[in-house]
């Protein structure tokens, strides 16, 4: 009990003491029935205000994270240093080198079912975005399944109050945003955020950290990266089942662990972005030669063929992990070619050999063939990979086939002698 609960009970007893021709015991009992009179009162008014939005169309929830909120090896706060450019490296579109990150909106979907289509319901819908020195998160949520076109027009106002730069989601290309639009057109109108610019960050970050962890789902991720425990938070398959408990019986406690799944997606979908964006800034802010691959790999996509032929010579000479390292060699070696840099491809190859590797006997087959005119040569590497590395169906016929040309090659060079 507060102080201030002691000292009005106080209060009251001085009242009550102060009274004649009652016994001790008469004023107690009067001093323990009005308290119990004052619960009931207020226990009704939180009642009230508790399920007073049970008649509503939309409930709506808010969150609040500070700027110094830490997950992980990043802050918050760092995203005011973003340069535009490290976002449309990342994502491998100039178009964002005009948008300002501050200004991004994070979206994350709750639905009835993870199928799509028409029979699939967004029940709640959470926005992420920073304001006044925090991050916030706002959850909106059906508590009618009849009334859903009021729920869309309280998000449409939400959204035409602010003016954001660009969306990001996760996976929001192939379900989110393709399962909203449905949901739109079912009553006449366009989903707003497809008039925004969309980072769908599961490919960029499928592609930063394929060679380092098994599972690229976001929940893991932010678990492994950032800390963001999930030890008491819900399955999302239940999700489902938890939102048709809430509308049959009304019991709001039944969905607030599906709001707070909604806000840490959202909180943690920027933060990973964050961190992603960090490692193209910085690549000393990895922790796995796996992750250095993955940046290179998009600098590479971008068109920064320099900063990625810088990585990947690192990964050449200092990486311990044979498959980054085959791998760094091959990417290297197709920037060379690229860049009709053939001696220097030459020698990647070559060194590509000794890891079994099959384009590599190919290409310096190729290149022995048609650049140096050396048949002998190019047919000994053509019989190497024949021999040496296991083939698909396709590629052993290839080989074969260039096998027999070069054999043609070399004959009619001995009958010209």
């Amino acid at each position: 009990m507060s102080d201030k609960a002691d000292k009005n009970i106080k209060k009251t007893w001085d009242s009550i003491k102060s009274e004649k021709g009652f016994s001790t015991k008469e004023k107690l009992e009067k001093l323990v029935n009005l308290n119990l009179k004052k619960d009931k009162i207020i226990n009704k008014k939180r009642t009230q205000i508790k399920e007073s939005f049970l008649d509503e169309p939309v409930i709506i929830r808010d969150f609040s994270y500070p700027m110094t909120s830490r997950f992980g090896k990043i802050e918050l706060s760092q995203w005011s240093s973003i340069a535009s450019k490290s976002v449309a490296t990342i994502l491998g579109d100039n178009d964002f080198l005009k948008l300002d990150p501050m200004k991004f909106l994070y979206f994350d979907t709750e639905t009835t079912g993870i199928s799509g289509g028409t029979g699939t319901i967004p029940f709640m819908l959470g926005f992420g975005f920073f304001e006044s020195d925090s991050f916030k998160v706002k959850v909106f949520i059906l508590n009618d399944l009849y009334r859903e076109e009021e729920f869309l027009e309280e998000v449409d106002g939400f959204l035409e109050a602010h003016n954001f730069s660009a969306t990001v989601t996760y996976n929001g290309k192939c379900f989110d945003f393709p399962l909203m639009e449905t949901r739109y057109i079912l009553h006449r109108k366009r989903f707003p955020l497809l008039k925004k610019p969309h980072l769908d960050f599961l490919f960029p970050a499928r592609t930063i950290w394929k060679n380092t962890f098994e599972s690229r789902k976001l929940g893991y991720l932010g678990d492994v990266l950032l800390g963001i425990s999930r030890d008491e938070d819900i399955d999302g398959s239940q999700i489902p089942a938890l939102y048709f408990n809430y509308l049959r019986n009304n019991k709001f406690f039944l969905i607030e662990k599906v709001i707070e799944h909604n806000a840490l997606d959202i909180v943690g979908l920027s933060s990973l972005l964050l961190l992603g964006l960090k490692y193209i800034e910085n690549i000393s802010f990895t922790d796995d030669e796996g992750e250095i691959f993955g940046a290179a790999i998009l600098y590479e996509k971008y068109g920064d063929l320099k900063k990625a032929n810088e990585l990947y010579e690192v990964l050449k000479e200092s990486a311990t992990r044979k498959d980054i390292i085959s791998n760094a060699i091959k990417r290297l070696s197709a920037i060379k070619k690229k860049k009709k840099l053939y001696k220097e491809a030459v020698e990647l190859w070559e060194i590509l050999s000794g890891y079994s590797e099959k384009t590599a006997y190919r290409e310096l087959s190729i290149y022995y063939e048609h650049r140096e005119k050396d048949y002998f040569k190019a047919i000994k590497f053509v019989e190497e990979g024949l021999e040496k590395i296991d083939l698909t169906e396709t590629q052993r016929k290839d080989m074969e086939r260039r096998l027999k040309r070069l054999q043609k090659k070399i004959n009619l060079l001995e009958i010209e002698d």
